[in-house]
């Protein structure tokens, strides 16, 4: 449970989406985030120690959509839901029956999933480097510039103009390796994926409360 939530923290503050001005023949994750507006995708998330072991392994389904929703849901072998209207972030552990309460704040533009959504601030935060193809994947490879990042450095692979797989390499030696697939971009989705009605008899904590208190108490 902890590798599971450290993985989480990674990706859960994740998915908003402005779109970023680089040359897009020049660019693989600027070809894919040409005409940006929404996405859709089944997932295998696969977590591999520095021995190459695979120690957890999950499946899911993935939803974005302009400007900063989305929509991460776990199905197999847990069932936990990340979902966000753009302002809050709700994180549903329903084996735990637990939701948290989240603002999205910026820190998004920091996360691995903000990239793959084009944060408008990605100089700011990453050095990239464009990899070149390697097995038919145009890679990108981008090095987070704060030292106290939860990982050393993100890969990106697009098959053409689509997602095909990230790699995140963590400070503990440890990979994080999804893969996508049914990826279809610029459907109609509807906004209800976006939105979460609390289940009763759940344990809610609520984060945007205590924000409240400390923005009120300086």
């Amino acid at each position: 449970m902890k590798i599971y939530k450290r993985i989480l923290s990674s990706l859960v503050l994740a998915f908003h989406v402005s779109l970023l001005t680089f040359n897009v023949h020049a660019d693989p994750l600027q070809n894919f985030l040409a005409g940006f507006k929404s996405l859709e995708a089944t997932f295998v998330q696969s977590l591999i120690n520095e021995n190459g072991e695979v120690l957890e392994k999950t499946e899911g389904l993935l939803y974005l959509q302009q400007p900063g929703k989305f929509h991460w849901s776990y199905r197999t072998p847990y069932t936990q839901q990340i979902i966000s209207n753009g302002d809050v972030l709700w994180i549903y552990d329903e084996d735990l029956e637990q939701l948290t309460i989240r603002k999205m704040g910026d820190a998004i533009n920091q996360t691995p999933a903000g990239i793959i959504l084009g944060n408008n601030n990605i100089a700011e935060h990453f050095l990239q480097v464009n990899m070149g193809n390697i097995e038919d994947h145009d890679w990108i490879e981008l090095t987070p510039k704060d030292p106290e990042a939860q990982y050393k450095n993100i890969r990106i692979g697009f098959d053409g103009a689509k997602l095909g797989m990230m790699i995140i390499f963590d400070n503990l030696g440890q990979t994080t390796r999804i893969d996508f697939s049914g990826v279809k971009k610029n459907t109609d989705l509807s906004t209800a994926l976006f939105q979460f009605e609390i289940p009763e008899g759940v344990d809610v904590i609520d984060e945007t409360k205590v924000d409240e208190v400390s923005e009120s108490n300086p």
